[in-house]
């Protein structure tokens, strides 16, 4: 079985001096044949590259002039990113240095030493320019160029995300490159500061920490590496003390069940929502016509046409799009089979680009029922899979089996669960009793042995713009809060955030910090708004006893005012 690559592109900083061009060359070699891509990435002039690594064509794309070139070997071609600096800008330069000074075709260099001229001749000329610092060099070049922007440019010629990437740099001008890659590693002899935003940094300096970094890409897919490697998360609700309970964005499959209008296609929605935020790449495989459009989704097929493979495969080509397919102009007898060649190509395109980041499968017991029609060909093995089932018992055990989170929703998520249980044959989880409230759901860690927790469930986007006007204008009636101070005599009714924020300067001390160490506030937040966010940075003031009444009462009205926008 062919284990997919988390990592498909190396983009190296090499403005260094190479002192093993040989050995990195292998070592190019090397990644190249495991199907990953190189990028050479440099402040330098495309011309003087070759006197660094004299076989560039070895790297799919070069970004020079700290990313305002950018050269395609294989192809001869070339473009720049910006225009080139003005010649009265030069002119001016040379009048006030005696150092060389040298064009690009869009950057001008001089020696470091001879930074504050750089900056006094673009002001002098009112000019709007950036001075960017490489070992001994200086250079000019446009506004927004910079090596994390050109390596952008370069992946999206590529077909790649900055999801699929590796960067490797040491120099105070790679901070960019790594900020934009998904996994940043730094050289052992790189600054400090690079160091710190750095995954991890390499035992070997220069280029022979390149060569090293190289050989774990190869070797492992850096899994070795894996556990320092910080890594997007997939926020899946909140836990009774409100604390994230999340998934990494990367190797599991999730599944949503419960009966249909129980809340599980808008569970499955926010969960797209956080995909797409994340820059993310999703497509929808929808059987049942159903999946509700964002606006900057793309539709492809309905009751009336057939989506062709090609299509499919032509539209996810560009990063940005959000895809998805409507089935449901085959009959339900042929969607199997349709999406067992689909889900063929995208395997293929998956391997070579990493996208579609996800797919989203609105109805998984009709491509893969557990009885009656299965598909003939194509491959079955969920890789970063959402899928969406009313009844568990209703999907094939080959697929239930490569879950690894499973969500019930609904009215009882708990009997959801067990039917998930019952189609795995293995023993039903311990599950809480209750049947929870509306905007939660129970998840099951099914491969980490956890047992099911309940979660609420975060607001979507229509919802949480639906709730701003009630929890800061409306009237919450029995959700209102309180101040009954320490001897409950006192009988403070505010019935919104507004109200809130006002009420609270004018109490007595006593009463407030009676609520306050109480926790009341951050509950009420809590249990009667469902904002978990505001909620823990409202817990985390109510724990500062020592706070001071006036300083406390600040604190909690500027996290309000910030979180609502409303005025301070």
């Amino acid at each position: 079985m062919e284990v997919s690559m988390r990592y498909l592109a190396l983009a190296m900083s090499l403005d260094g001096t190479l002192s093993t061009a040989g050995r990195i060359e292998a070592a190019l070699e090397q990644l190249r044949r495991s199907g990953r891509r190189a990028l050479l990435v440099s402040a330098r002039r495309l011309g003087e590259l070759g006197a660094v690594c004299p076989h560039l064509e070895l790297f799919d794309c070069v970004i020079a002039e700290n990313g305002a070139v950018l050269h395609w070997p294989a192809r001869r071609e070339s473009m720049s990113l910006g225009g080139p600096i003005p010649e009265s800008f030069v002119k001016a330069l040379r009048r006030r240095v005696l150092a060389p000074v040298e064009r690009g075709q869009v950057a001008v260099y001089t020696h470091a030493s001879h930074a504050c001229a750089l900056v006094e001749t673009v002001r002098e000329l009112g000019l709007e320019l950036q001075v960017v610092f490489c070992g001994e060099s200086a250079l000019v070049v446009p506004p927004g160029v910079n090596k994390g922007a050109g390596l952008q440019e370069a992946l999206l010629s590529l077909g790649l995300s900055a999801h699929e990437v590796v960067s490797i740099g040491s120099e105070a001008n790679d901070h960019s490159l790594l900020a934009v890659s998904e996994c940043a590693v730094a050289m052992a002899d790189a600054l400090p500061a690079l160091k710190r935003r750095a995954a991890f940094v390499t035992r070997a300096e220069a280029d022979a920490g390149v060569v090293e970094l190289i050989e774990q890409l190869v070797r492992d897919d850096l899994q070795t590496a894996g556990a320092s490697i910080p890594h997007d998360s997939l926020l899946l609700g909140f836990d009774g003390a409100g604390h994230s309970v999340c998934i990494p964005a990367y190797g599991d499959n999730v599944l949503v069940a419960g009966p249909r209008g129980s809340g599980g296609a808008s569970y499955a929605f926010g969960l797209l929502e956080r995909l797409i935020q994340k820059k993310y790449q999703p497509c929808v495989i929808d059987p049942r016509g159903d999946f509700e459009l964002r606006e900057d989704m793309v539709k492809l097929g309905s009751r009336r046409r057939v989506p062709r493979i090609s299509e499919v495969i032509a539209a996810l080509a560009e990063p940005s799009v959000k895809l998805v397919v409507d089935l449901t102009g085959l009959l339900p007898r042929e969607q199997p089979d349709f999406c067992a060649e689909l889900f063929s190509e995208l395997a293929v395109m998956r391997r070579r680009t990493g996208r579609p980041h996800w797919l989203v499968v609105n109805g998984a017991q009709y491509l893969w029922p557990s009885r009656g029609h299965v598909a003939t060909g194509g491959s079955s093995k969920l890789r970063e899979t959402l899928l969406l089932a009313e009844d568990p018992r209703e999907v094939a055990q080959s697929i239930l089996g490569q879950v690894d989170v499973a969500v019930a929703v609904g009215p009882a998520p708990a009997r959801v669960l067990g039917q998930l249980a019952e189609a795995l044959n293995e023993t039903a989880p311990l599950l809480p009793l209750g049947a929870g409230q509306e905007d939660e759901a129970l998840a099951w860690f099914i491969t980490e042995r956890q047992w099911p927790l309940w979660l609420r469930i975060p607001p979507g986007r229509a919802e949480r713009l639906s709730r701003l006007h009630g929890h800061v204008e409306g009237d919450l009636g029995s959700g209102s809060f309180v101040f009954r101070g320490p001897e409950g005599t006192l009988h403070l009714r505010v019935n919104n955030l507004s109200s809130f924020c006002q009420a609270a300067e004018g109490v007595d001390e006593q009463v407030w910090l009676f609520h306050l160490w109480h926790g009341d506030f951050s509950r009420w937040i809590r249990n009667v708004l469902r904002d978990d966010e505001l909620a823990r940075e409202i817990s985390s003031i109510e724990r500062r006893y020592e706070l001071p009444a006036a300083e406390s009462r600040r604190r909690v009205r500027g996290a309000i005012a910030h979180r609502y926008a409303l005025p301070a």
